[in-house]
């Protein structure tokens, strides 16, 4: 659609807030220094940079009640608004559309990007384990968003993104005023300003380029040091589960009263039990090997299917890991010393 912008008070997106609540469960990053996401029904802080956890959890819950063997389930939840995505969250929903829609799409999270309205906006700050720009990423969106904010003035330029905004934008058009140019150029500043010391900040990390992370993991499948990383590992999944483009899930049975539920729960490559077939089989029995594979199937698998990496450089593994295992460092040891060495 043609790009259009409108501009909101700061005092009237409160207003605007309230107003969606009759409709959506508003959902909004909270906190000082980690932004986490609480519900809300006025008020908005705006974050600097992403939350804490991704905004999958709003797609694909980490568990949920899939259906009842003996009596019927209707899956009708209340649609949610997510005001404050940042882009890395943004562009990790190319990689869950791509899992969930495509072949045949799983109707709950067809239901919910259907749904569910984005709200996002711009990075005006990053953390030390931000890396979007490296994997050209920018730090604010340009596209998968209905309506996202920027600061200006005493409030915010507000970008269309799709019709569902524009239509949001048209029911409450008493909150919002007619931007203007001096707006769009303060956006402008700021998105230069955000990028240029983003990008100061990764120079001093002597990162690999983007282009070269496919032959690094391609090219090292018996590497030592697969092994020697995993040693730090203590498989307590915390990776897995705030990466916003991980997806894998198990099917678990269980009994209420009399009646037996399935619910869907998240699952990943780095638990030992991922892979076990019911034979007692484990292709990814070896920790070195679970390692391994999540980086084969973001950096390798995706760049083959997609044309993409299935990371978004938000650096929600590398602050979340207790072992301080961090991907950026990874690829430099891989880069330093490529070899493959036989195991």
């Amino acid at each position: 659609m043609t790009q259009q912008y409108a501009f909101i008070e700061g005092r009237n997106l409160s207003k605007l807030i309230a107003a969606l609540s009759s409709i959506y469960k508003v959902v909004t990053p909270a906190g000082e220094n980690d932004y986490i996401w609480q519900n809300t029904k006025e008020e908005y802080s705006f974050n600097k940079y992403r939350a804490v956890t991704s905004i999958r959890q709003f797609y694909i819950p980490s568990q949920e009640h899939l259906n009842d063997y003996f009596s019927p389930l209707e899956y009708m939840p209340q649609p949610i608004c997510i005001l404050g995505a940042k882009n890395c969250d943004l562009t990790s929903l190319y990689i869950q559309d791509y899992v969930f829609l495509q072949g045949e799409p799983d109707a709950r999270y067809a239901q919910m990007r259907e749904r569910n309205l984005i709200i996002s906006s711009d990075c005006t700050a990053f953390k030390d384990v931000c890396f979007c720009l490296a994997l050209k990423i920018n730090p604010y969106p340009d596209k998968l968003f209905d309506l996202n904010l920027a600061p200006a003035g005493s409030g915010y330029l507000v970008e269309i993104g799709s019709d569902k905004g524009k239509e949001i934008v048209k029911k409450n058009i008493t909150l919002f005023e007619l931007s203007e140019p001096r707006h769009i150029e303060e956006r402008r500043l700021q998105r230069e300003k955000m990028v240029e010391n983003l990008s100061r900040y990764l120079g001093t990390l002597d990162l690999v380029k983007d282009k070269e992370l496919y032959g690094l993991v391609k090219n090292n499948p018996e590497h030592a040091f697969w092994a020697h990383e995993a040693l730090r590992c203590v498989e307590c999944g915390a990776c897995i589960m705030n990466c916003p483009t991980c997806h894998c899930f198990l099917l678990c049975d269980t009994k209420q009263g009399s009646d037996y539920v399935r619910s869907r729960i998240w699952d990943g490559c780095q638990y030992k039990n991922f892979t076990r077939v019911a034979g007692g089989a484990n292709p990814l029995k070896m920790r070195k090997s679970r390692l391994r594979n999540r980086y084969v199937k973001k950096f390798e698998f995706f760049p083959d299917n997609l044309n993409m990496y299935a990371c978004t450089g938000c650096g929600r593994c590398i602050e979340s890991c207790p072992a301080k295992i961090d991907l950026r460092e990874i690829f430099k040891k891989l880069k330093a010393n490529p070899e493959v060495v036989k195991l």
